[in-house]
């Protein structure tokens, strides 16, 4: 089976249009799970962070061809276990993903570690196409995360706070807490997340099957959570305390229009683990971002809306090391799965 048993393949909408088909490469031979533009439907185009694409093949060595402007990786999966991490670039776009094996049938999975701003992507085919076999069924179980670099994986392969080199392979999205929690619960999950980014920024880039593009607008039908993950606030204290109205406003505005289109799924409000009493100086940044959060939760639960819930994830402690630009490390990531996987396992009775 395929690691967190992927999803069924989605459609997608590109240019306010949507897409009126699949992918026509079969789709019990290729799944694709997360947020592809099919305008080009025998070649779909992609950005969000865990983006995966997935197959069955029987033959002793397989290739992927991927077309882009910018840089990318993905974590290369075989059998479920991770065996390497593919690196694009814009001067290539035929990459070896699988070689010296039996020629008997294995499953793989190419996961997107890498978000948005690093590089948009178009999916050419996988090479023998003629090896690929029908696919694992796909899971029932379906998370969404939206957040910023933390749910992204900003810095989480980082050495310290201070980071130096190539930034593209110190972002790992397969090891974030989003990714380890799904993995834990058996679920698929998508990620839309983008570092930098404000509550108000990404209730915008929210509705994009495309982020960078302005028209580009995800079909919401396509693909249904069971739980959605809203991990936001960091930014909006960056310049200190943007005062209850100004933060309140977007984030009930963003956690209505999840609503309005996930009429079953918990939602889960999240906080930190980045956030300090100590800086910036005076903003008391995690003190009111927990107030002005779980006041949003509360009004929304006394409006009628029970499944939505409050997670607070510990401040990161030093002593658990520290991802690039004082960002959670490997560790803080792997506490935060275990968490958000008790809360979900708990509300959805996985």
């Amino acid at each position: 089976m395929f690691a967190g048993a992927l999803a069924s393949l989605a459609s997608s909408c590109t240019s306010g249009k949507v897409a009126s088909q699949a992918p026509t490469a079969p789709a019990s031979l290729v799944r694709f799970v997360g947020r592809f533009d099919s305008a080009d439907p025998e070649h779909p185009r992609f950005a969000w962070p865990a983006s995966a694409i997935a197959t069955r093949f029987a033959s002793k060595s397989l290739h992927v061809k991927l077309k882009g402007k910018g840089y990318a990786e993905f974590q290369v999966l075989l059998d479920g276990a991770p065996v390497r991490v593919l690196s694009t670039n814009p001067a290539r776009e035929d990459y070896e993903v699988a070689s010296g094996l039996d020629g008997g049938e294995h499953d793989l999975v190419l996961a997107k570690r890498t978000e948005a701003r690093m590089g948009e992507l178009q999916f050419l085919g996988f090479e023998p196409r003629e090896a690929l076999t029908p696919t694992a069924s796909a899971t029932r179980r379906h998370i969404e995360l939206i957040g910023d670099s933390i749910t992204a994986g900003y810095g989480d392969e980082g050495g310290g706070a201070t980071c130096t080199g190539d930034m593209v392979s110190l972002e790992n999205e397969y090891i974030s807490y989003g990714a380890i929690a799904s993995r834990a619960l058996g679920a698929d999950h998508v990620t839309i997340a983008w570092s930098g980014r404000t509550t108000e920024e990404m209730g915008e880039l929210f509705e994009r099957t495309l982020p960078a593009h302005t028209e580009s607008r995800w079909d919401f039908k396509a693909w249904t959570p069971d739980a959605v993950v809203i991990n936001l606030g960091t930014n909006d204290f960056n310049r200190g305390d943007p005062g209850q109205v100004a933060f309140t406003r977007p984030y009930v505005a963003l956690l209505r229009r999840v609503r309005a289109l996930y009429t079953n799924a918990q939602i889960v409000c999240a906080l930190g683990p980045m956030l300090t009493d100590n800086y910036p100086p005076g903003a008391h940044a995690l003190a009111r971002a927990r107030a002005y959060i779980t006041q949003a939760v509360a009004d929304v639960r006394a409006a009628g809306d029970a499944n939505v819930v409050f997670l607070e994830f510990p401040t990161q402690e030093p002593a658990n090391g520290l991802g690039c630009d004082y960002h959670p490390s490997r560790k803080t990531h792997a506490a935060m799965g275990e968490q958000l996987a008790s809360v979900l396992r708990e509300k959805l009775r996985w």
